[in-house]
């Protein structure tokens, strides 16, 4: 396959996720915006730190299985079991609460690939870039509140460092 065959290949599979979390999210809404908005912002988030076609098909995908119908094994039929594999790191483990996903969630992530761990901050990115935009200092705050934590459990040396210096001024900001 050359290039250009490579290159339609993943803009493919990027638009098939695409299109598969549209569908799942439907009528759901971030804050006052069409879920759109935030899934769109996630995978543009994992596009400027030039990340894979499978990283931006899963950023589209990050939340489906967590707040949608839409399962794993969906996902890995239609898009493959790296975009399959990278969309079950991120997504929560079970709990009532957030206090009660977090520490499970971030132990597997720390287990995950880095790809993983890339698409995972990239949410967090967008998340912080979302709630300093709109004024959201409940959000940012909560979010400071688990840096510490986040950073302990899925911070690498060498791993990131571009996206982790991204997080940490957002962090910082306020």
């Amino acid at each position: 396959m050359d290039e250009a065959d490579e290159a339609d290949e993943a803009a493919r599979l990027v638009e098939r996720a695409r299109a598969m979390a549209l569908a799942a999210h439907g009528d759901q809404r971030y804050g006052a915006e069409p879920y759109r908005v935030h899934l769109e912002h996630v995978e543009e988030v994992v596009r400027r730190y030039a990340h894979t076609a499978a990283m931006r098909a899963a950023a589209w995908l990050h939340d489906a299985v967590e707040d949608t119908p839409l399962t794993l094994a969906e996902i890995a039929a239609a898009l493959g079991a790296e975009v399959a594999a990278i969309v079950a790191a991120v997504t929560d483990e079970p709990g009532a609460t957030r206090a009660e996903r977090k520490p499970p969630t971030l132990a597997k992530l720390r287990r995950a690939s880095p790809s993983a761990r890339a698409v995972k901050l990239a949410d967090r990115i967008a998340n912080l870039e979302s709630a300093h935009r709109s004024g959201r200092g409940d959000l940012v705050a909560m979010y400071r509140g688990e840096h510490a934590e986040l950073t302990r459990q899925l911070r690498l040396e060498g791993e990131h460092e571009a996206q982790w210096a991204a997080l940490d001024e957002l962090i910082g900001q306020g």
